[in-house]
């Protein structure tokens, strides 16, 4: 963290105080009830766009179980699999630089068109990647459908970013909201009438393409107080004078800043797909496809504790930025309980009624590997645990250190793949994401206990 941030943040902060102590200690009460209370909001809408969106992309793979087949699931598992490490890399991890950026160190613009580029280069990385290694057209063409989609997801992203900077996160919410309707809507019509998931591939695309057009990029626009036409030459003009100018050196400099957290990002994603690499090799597509549709129940918890995370993670950045260590513990062990508290739930629930709840959900075939559930559910704690940690550790501004953290959580998920996917078949693939589960918390523990040590004032905890 550097000192001109903090020092921001404390003027703020003076001036914050100077302004409520002349009215008393009621106002002062008030205005803390209040940013509870903005808190609170927050939290509830990023919880029903996360919880709409995890939904969303569970609801999917449920579309695909009943109306079309268990190739489908498996080769829609695929994609996935192949674009989200490459777009979680190409991302930088933008929106998190963004919204801890308080000293407004980069403009939003630069912000965007970084990752306008990087989306564009992610794209025909993907479509030599897919030419490169001999997939059919089918799943080609499907592959690089879902990826569009994805990609708009992180053109939104960006848009996001602008909007969670300022704590307003009902437009997040909403725009959450409309995209899982739409895409659950969109797939399902596709496969069902044309009994082919490039069809409903291509409906996600669409689907994704109007929520940017027609809400995103307007909300933007309106919080920026700008009109489209305007804001379309201000980007032109920009782009023709970044070679002239040399402020393709400012998009550099950015594009440095971010790239250990893209490593982050795409250890994080290559981390949970490295089992479907291993299944879909050993075992086929089949295998593959039931796997990914019960992984999809783990990642219920994930939309809780995201959208916790998110909510969260301006105000734990702004605490330790102003050096209020107390109320950043207070909001940090909040979180970390809800985390740990939705793991032992999903835990019991998958003892106690998971072959069940399989069968309802997808289908007869599927509920027969409870084995597997149990053993997910079981590594979900963990997950969600080093998740929350996660954002608590970006919040303090600590991201190159996670990228040997995350390379060695997905160096332990490819090594447990490999010793127990051949024997144990899926059951090893949920074995070996619960050892990395367990390192990836234990590892970001660590670096924020030491990004604690080393902010903190008290000589006691400060490095020697």
């Amino acid at each position: 963290m550097t000192s001109s941030v903090q020092t921001a943040a404390r003027e703020q902060s003076s001036s914050a105080l100077s302004t409520r102590c002349p009215v008393g200690d009621s106002a002062a009460g008030e205005g803390t009830a209040a940013t509870s209370r903005a808190l609170f909001s927050n939290i509830l809408w990023m919880l029903a766009g996360n919880l709409s969106y995890g939904l969303s992309q569970w609801a999917l793979l449920v579309a695909l179980a009943k109306i079309g087949t268990v190739a489908m699931v498996g080769t829609f598992a695929l994609a996935l699999a192949i674009t989200l490490p490459v777009l979680m890399f190409s991302s930088l991890s933008l929106r998190s630089i963004q919204v801890t950026d308080y000293s407004r160190s980069y403009r939003f613009l630069e912000y965007a068109s970084l990752r306008f580029a990087t989306v564009c280069l992610s794209l025909l990385f993907i479509f030599v990647f897919g030419l490169a290694s001999g997939y059919s057209p089918s799943v080609l063409i499907a592959t690089l459908l879902i990826a569009g989609a994805k990609a708009f997801e992180y053109v939104s992203d960006i848009l996001y970013g602008l909007l969670q900077q300022e704590e307003d996160m009902a437009a997040i919410g909403i725009s959450m909201t409309l995209r899982a309707i739409l895409s659950v809507a969109a797939l399902s019509v596709g496969v069902y009438f044309t009994h082919s998931l490039m069809w409903g591939a291509a409906g996600l695309l669409i689907s994704s393409g109007v929520v940017v057009l027609a809400y995103d990029l307007p909300k933007a626009l309106a919080f920026r107080k700008g009109q489209f036409r305007t804001e379309v030459g201000t980007c032109l003009q920009y782009i023709r004078a970044l070679p002239r100018d040399g402020k393709h050196q400012r998009l550099w400099k950015l594009a440095l800043t971010g790239l250990p957290m893209g490593f982050v990002l795409m250890m994080v994603s290559l981390n949970l797909n490295i089992p479907r690499y291993f299944i879909q090799q050993h075992l086929g597509m089949q295998e593959l496809g039931i796997f990914s549709a019960i992984a999809t129940l783990m990642a219920a918890g994930s939309v809780v504790t995201n959208a916790i995370g998110q909510a969260a993670a301006p105000r734990m950045a702004r605490y330790f930025t102003a050096g209020d260590r107390y109320r950043f513990g207070i909001l940090l062990a909040a979180i970390v309980a809800v985390s740990l508290g939705l793991g032992a739930l999903g835990f019991g629930g998958a003892l106690l009624f998971g072959r069940q709840a399989m069968a309802l959900i997808y289908r007869p075939e599927y509920s027969t590997r409870q084995d597997v559930l149990v053993w997910l559910m079981g590594a979900s704690g963990f997950f969600y645990l080093g998740s929350t940690l996660g954002y608590a550790v970006t919040s303090v501004r600590c991201f190159t250190p996670q990228l040997p953290l995350f390379t060695g959580a997905a160096l332990a998920t490819a090594l447990g793949c490999i010793a127990f996917v051949p024997s144990l078949g899926l059951r090893g693939a949920a074995i070996a994401i619960l050892i990395s589960a367990v390192v990836q918390c234990a590892g970001s523990a660590v670096l924020l206990y030491g990004s604690y040590r080393k902010a903190s004032a008290d000589p006691i905890l400060s490095w020697s």
